[in-house]
């Protein structure tokens, strides 16, 4: 591995700071990556036979029901009542995100008070 020192422009001939509100400037050793960029990665070796330590991670889910284009003008005329169509019909799926991308996709339901979604298209998960 190659290391490179950079020293700022003219720290060779640098004086002795005028105010005590200036701030030090010291050469910075910077490692040459193009060796370690040419390896494979090894996060997926790290994290081998031991996805259960994720397990316990948090994540938020959203559920998208569709989408809808409307011009400026006809968003401020938007009041109590207005129904907005969207781009989904109602027997299309529901798409669930996480982090804007599609994980799953599932029918709208209501639980008790609150809506639902019944997963009907899931990604095999791997074996935590």
């Amino acid at each position: 591995m190659t290391v490179r020192t950079f020293a700022p422009q003219g720290a060779d001939r640098m004086s002795k700071p005028s105010n005590s509100s200036a701030v030090p400037v010291h050469p910075v050793d910077l490692a040459d990556m193009s060796e370690a960029a040419a390896a494979p990665a090894a996060g997926s070796a790290v994290l081998a036979g031991r996805l259960g330590l994720l397990g316990g991670v948090k994540v938020q889910l959203s559920a998208s029901l569709g989408r809808a284009t409307l011009s400026v003008g006809e968003l401020f005329a938007l009041r109590d009542g207005s129904v907005l169509k969207l781009d989904k019909l109602a027997d299309e799926p529901v798409d669930i995100l996480l982090d804007g991308k599609v994980v799953a996709r599932g029918t709208l339901v209501a639980v008790d008070d609150s809506f639902g979604v019944s997963i009907t298209q899931a990604p095999e998960a791997p074996p935590l």
